[in-house]
């Protein structure tokens, strides 16, 4: 069988974490291997170039191709990230990285190889900072089970009686502690007056067995707590002067300061301090994504960074597209007309998480039409296919807001009561015919 070549002029790269091997023809003389150092990367540019290529697509499953990515694009040619599950499982071949570079060649002389979304490096750069922001969070969390346990090894009973320690209150109580105070009374008498608790649960709480051990541990704990929260604040910072460089980029400056939030919806605690809400909508010519149920702040925040609205527009020629790479539609497995697996693909993973966690919002607004749609896929499916269908459906409309530069509409998608109880009596006579179920007997 024959294919057609394509690419003419092209390379192909299987990275490592040590060396590359690169190759841009079947013969010995046109492969190469290569190490990692910058000098070696400019080394195999220049090795492309001297060989006419136009276009090198490399294969990696981690982080180790950003660099030669980056240099590859700055010698004028094209650089390709391919999706290491359209190279593998390939019978007859050696199991070899040259092997791999070589069939990688193959592949994307013919134009078999698609390439994997890439955003911009304006957007690369605010995406780099947007995940180190969630690993920083993600720490916070560790400390405060950590704190937990060594007030609850000490049986002060403090997360019994106070939702959230870190709070205002806790914190107070805590600082408290550390500084020498063991009267419970005194640290009773810390806590705030929004505190549904009350005095007397709380002294009683606050009464228990001060170890050495737990309160040292206790200190740490909450001082690495401190210097993370520190840390998040300053990623929020450099975050904002990011995106205000690319609104100016973009030359919506103006845009900006005539934008203002209507703050329909509670910022969580961990939510961007920066007015990201005030960002997107310029950005997005003045047309707010937030209205729409469910969408907060960080599901604005996940999406302008993995993605851009920019290269939203470009790389994603429709919303079965942008949905496919989420992974938030089925991969039907189809053999001898049967469907076998319909599991979805791992997708984005941030970004799919909070358009799922924007579901679960949705779900909670009662009578809305994301409500109903969640509950009517529910009743027949389950809770986790409806919360993998109705964020499906929040990102389908975001797409289109984003894309048509339409104001969010929730007649468009609600269902008229009269074609509701349609589906309804269609779907009761299915199983009522699947049962042998007579009208007679349920009357």
């Amino acid at each position: 069988m024959l294919f057609e070549i394509k690419n003419g002029n092209a390379g192909g790269v299987d990275v490592g974490s040590k060396f590359h091997c690169a190759s841009i023809g079947p013969l010995p003389t046109q492969q190469m291997t290569v190490g990692v150092t910058t000098a070696d990367l400019r080394k195999l540019c220049e090795w492309f170039v001297s060989n006419k290529v136009e276009t090198v697509a490399m294969e990696s499953t981690g982080f180790y191709w950003k660099q030669l990515f980056v240099m590859i694009q700055e010698y004028g040619m094209e650089a390709v990230l391919v999706n290491p599950l359209f190279t593998k499982n390939i019978r007859n071949r050696k199991p070899s990285d040259m092997a791999d570079a070589q069939w990688i060649w193959k592949l994307h002389a013919t134009g078999l190889l698609p390439s994997s979304f890439q955003p911009s490096a304006e957007i690369e750069q605010i995406r780099t900072l947007a995940r180190h922001r969630k690993s920083l969070l993600e720490g916070t969390s560790r400390c405060v089970k950590k704190i937990q346990k060594s007030l609850v090894l000490m049986n002060i009973q403090l997360p019994a009686v106070i939702s959230d320690i870190m709070g205002t209150s806790g914190k107070a109580i805590i600082r408290a502690i550390l500084s020498g105070q063991r009267d419970a009374k005194e640290l009773a008498q810390l806590a705030g007056k929004n505190l549904k608790t009350s005095k007397e649960d709380l002294e009683k709480a606050l009464e228990g067995n001060w170890r050495e051990s737990n309160l040292f541990e206790l200190k740490q704990n909450y001082d690495h707590y401190e210097f993370l929260r520190s840390q998040i604040e300053e990623c929020d910072t450099k975050i904002d002067e990011l995106i205000t460089l690319l609104i100016i980029k973009d030359g919506k400056s103006d845009d900006l300061s005539l934008t203002k939030s209507k703050k329909k919806k509670r910022r969580q605690a961990n939510a961007p301090k920066f007015k990201i809400e005030e960002f997107a909508k310029t950005l997005n010519g003045g047309i707010d994504i937030m209205n729409v149920e469910g969408v907060s702040f960080d599901t604005v925040f996940t999406l302008l960074a993995e993605v851009g609205f920019d290269e939203l527009q470009t790389k994603f020629k429709t919303s079965k597209h942008f949905v496919s790479w989420l992974g938030l539609c089925p991969n039907n497995k189809v053999s001898g007309g049967k469907i076998l697996s319909s599991r979805t693909t791992k997708g984005n993973k941030n970004l799919r998480n909070a358009f799922i966690n924007a579901a679960v919002g949705a779900a909670k607004v009662k009578n809305s039409p994301l409500f109903q749609y969640y509950n009517r896929i529910k009743s027949r499916a389950g809770a986790k296919i409806a919360r993998m269908a109705t964020a499906k459906k929040i990102a389908t409309i975001v797409y289109a807001m984003i894309v048509k530069k339409v104001e969010y509409e929730p007649t468009k998608i609600s269902i008229n009561p009269e074609k509701l109880k349609c589906i309804n009596i269609g779907r009761i006579q299915k199983m009522m015919q699947k049962h042998n179920i007579t009208f007679e007997e349920i009357a």
